[in-house]
């Protein structure tokens, strides 16, 4: 998963940033920037760059990071230079390179860090951010990526930043979508306070095999003491427990919420035998 990324980062690098000089942040808004200045092709500086910041990352974050990064740090050079040699160059306008690169870099990140792998270069410098003063991935990411753009407020005049920016809001957004999304697994989460919750639980125990806890709750309002249910089920079975509710106690008073990123005996792993 962590090559799937590195081959879609690097197809959103070399497809769109690349050759439209998007101004996004990370290693690429820097390369666009650079690139008039450094007699370098944009490719060749963009792996020199990220390469640096592997090392850095390597220094500050251990082992642990050498290691995730490793798989990225190796493949994505060559990645790219499939991309940007190999394969015929096409030119969109920057608006749709923006918007399109944005979004893949995202997901591309938001699957390498869901599978335990970072994307080098600056999230290198996130993931320090994150470590020793607290601040969150996407927000660092969004951070970085901003000043990235905004330095090249001096170089390329406002409408090259404005659509750069475009890029760097949909790669926090993509991010963080594929974080909470991918790899992790979604299930609906019923909290449901009826005075025949027993006969609730018992179905929901019989006829979808799912486990229930059960809760003491206090009314705010009236003081009274009731038993509240909580029961975690795949979002396939959302209509069976309605139906389940409504047949025993048609006046119970339910909550139903989005439960992301279950782990446990029934989502996870297989019950043991």
């Amino acid at each position: 998963m962590i090559e799937i990324g590195t081959l879609l980062f690097a197809l959103s690098v070399g497809l769109f940033i690349l050759p439209e000089r998007i101004l996004t942040g990370g290693v690429a808004g820097i390369t666009a920037l650079l690139t008039d200045f450094v007699p370098l092709s944009e490719d060749i500086l963009t792996i020199i760059l990220n390469t640096f910041l592997f090392v850095l990352g390597s220094v500050f974050l251990g082992k642990e990071f050498f290691l995730n990064t490793l798989i990225y740090s190796v493949s994505y050079p060559f990645a790219l230079l499939f991309v940007t040699r190999m394969l015929p160059e096409y030119h969109v306008d920057p608006l749709l390179a923006s918007l399109y690169g944005g979004l893949m870099g995202g997901i591309s990140m938001g699957i390498m860090f869901r599978n335990g792998g970072s994307s080098g270069g600056m999230d290198a410098l996130a993931l320090i951010a994150e470590k020793y003063f607290h601040i969150k991935v996407s927000n660092a990411i969004m951070i970085m990526d901003t000043l990235t753009v905004m330095a090249g407020l001096f170089i390329y005049g406002l409408n090259s930043v404005l659509i750069g920016l475009i890029s760097v809001f949909l790669t926090s957004i993509a991010l963080e979508q594929t974080m909470n999304i991918y790899g992790g697994v979604k299930a609906k989460k019923f909290e449901i306070i009826s005075d025949r919750y027993e006969e609730i639980a018992s179905e929901i125990h019989g006829v979808l095999d799912r486990g229930t806890t059960v809760l003491d709750v206090v009314g705010g309002y009236t003081g009274n003491k009731k038993k509240m249910l909580l029961a975690i089920v795949s979002d396939d079975q959302y209509s069976a427990v309605k139906e389940i509710i409504d047949r025993n106690d048609p006046t119970a008073f339910v909550i139903i919420s989005e439960a992301k990123d279950i782990n446990g005996e029934g989502f996870t792993y297989e019950p043991r035998i």
